[in-house]
């Protein structure tokens, strides 16, 4: 069984390869910079998913590894951005976009023959950025909402080739996200900001994966707080928001 993770040079994208690979599945990963400490089972790939060339590459690669049939697509890479829209470069804008939704749509596409040939599975890893608005954050929060409303229409058109579709939105992960964000601003310190490790979440993902879930977010107690806080809390929300992030001066 393969699975084709991107972004395996560090964070969740490296975690998964490693659990994927422990738990018996061949992996191949896919990053710009050569990952380090990953199993020697590995099969990486160095590209850039943002560029048409490189994708056709990795098919074409994938294709010659496993015979012809892929059992579990991850898109994985992504990067995040501090900013107020009326601050932010729009050149960030769009590689933050580029990244994060057209990126793993165009690989999608370009795969989903090989999946339908394993009646496989495509794992997005959206956020739950993406299911509630957080100033200073609103191009991470548009691209990971597009993100999921991708997986969400894409499973219901792909269901013909029985091709599993699952959502992850993952809320603060010790992944050192924040270090690899763009933007201007830096986020301010919140209570959970490294309570979860990218082990633990890997774990969740193998198992709903397994399970055959459609949508999961993780921790799956914040998928209760995020309906708490859009339904019956919504103004204190955006006070103690506009407090974090210094917006009301």
């Amino acid at each position: 069984m393969y699975a084709l993770i991107t972004g395996v040079s560090s964070g969740l994208g490296k975690a998964m390869a490693q659990y994927f690979t422990e738990c018996g599945i061949t992996v191949i990963g896919v990053s710009r910079s050569q990952p380090e400490g990953l199993p020697d089972s590995l099969h990486w790939i160095g590209a850039d998913i943002t560029l048409p060339a490189d994708r056709e590459r990795i098919a074409n690669q994938v294709a010659a590894i496993t015979g012809g049939g892929l059992d579990i697509l991850i898109n994985n890479a992504g990067k995040g951005i501090y900013a107020t829209w009326e601050e932010m470069d729009e050149n960030e804008l769009r590689e933050v976009f580029e990244l994060d939704f057209f990126a793993p749509v165009a690989l999608t596409k370009i795969l989903l023959p090989q999946l339908a040939a394993a009646h496989g599975s495509v794992i997005n890893i959206s956020s739950a950025a993406g299911r509630i608005w957080v100033p200073c954050m609103g191009a991470y929060c548009a691209a990971k909402a597009a993100l999921a409303m991708f997986s969400n229409s894409l499973r219901q058109e792909i269901r013909k080739h029985h091709i599993h579709v699952l959502d992850v939105a993952p809320g603060q992960v010790n992944t050192g996200f924040s270090s690899r964000s763009c933007g201007t601003r830096k986020p301010p310190n919140s209570p959970g900001s490294s309570s979860h490790s990218p082990r633990d979440l890997a774990k969740t993902v193998y198992s709903a994966w397994k399970r055959k879930k459609q949508r999961i977010t993780y921790p799956r107690s914040l998928s209760f707080a995020l309906f708490f806080v859009r339904a019956l809390l919504p103004g204190l929300y955006d006070r103690i928001n506009r407090k974090l992030w210094n917006l009301d001066n």
